[in-house]
């Protein structure tokens, strides 16, 4: 069995719908060393996160300044298609993106439902988090009622926009 390159493996992705682009992320700690461990983890994550073909990036060294230690990294990433990408951006939250190839984005109606109701989800997953550390148990409990409630309502939009 021959072994593909890393050139043939983009290609190959890219030409079924995959996105190559460098992404670019930050990260604090307490030490140099940890701050770098921590970015050489979440590479690492990233590889494994559904949809990514790869990711392959080059750490910044750390610098402090106030007795924080920051770093930045360089993640190559390909992703099979433009929703892992988006998944990706929203749930990690990095400082840049840049889209190296393809040259245009092309999606379905459905495919550009399927990642608005993704970015959705996870910003609603985030207010989840924060609305239940500052409510009472009792508005926590209401508010967790009307959160299933509307999953379950976007769980159908999702099915019937991956329909069309």
């Amino acid at each position: 069995m021959e072994k593909k390159s890393i050139e043939q493996i983009t290609d190959e992705a890219i030409s079924q719908g995959g996105y190559l682009a460098l992404v670019y992320f930050d990260l604090h700690a307490k030490s140099a060393e940890e701050v770098k461990n921590l970015m050489v983890g979440f590479i690492g994550k990233l590889t494994k996160e559904k949809g990514v073909v790869y990711a392959v990036g080059e750490i910044d060294k750390p610098m402090e300044k106030d007795g924080v230690f920051s770093t930045w990294a360089e993640v190559k990433l390909l992703a099979e298609d433009f929703a892992t990408l988006a998944r990706i951006s929203a749930q990690y939250s990095p400082i840049g993106v840049e889209i190296l190839r393809p040259e245009k984005v092309s999606l379905t109606l459905g495919e550009a439902q399927g990642i608005l109701l993704d970015i959705s989800q996870t910003s609603q997953s985030f207010t989840r988090m924060i609305m239940e550390r500052v409510l009472s148990k009792q508005e926590a409990e209401e508010y967790q009622k009307k959160m299933l409630s509307r999953a379950e309502l976007g769980k159908k939009l999702l099915e019937n926009a991956k329909k069309e």
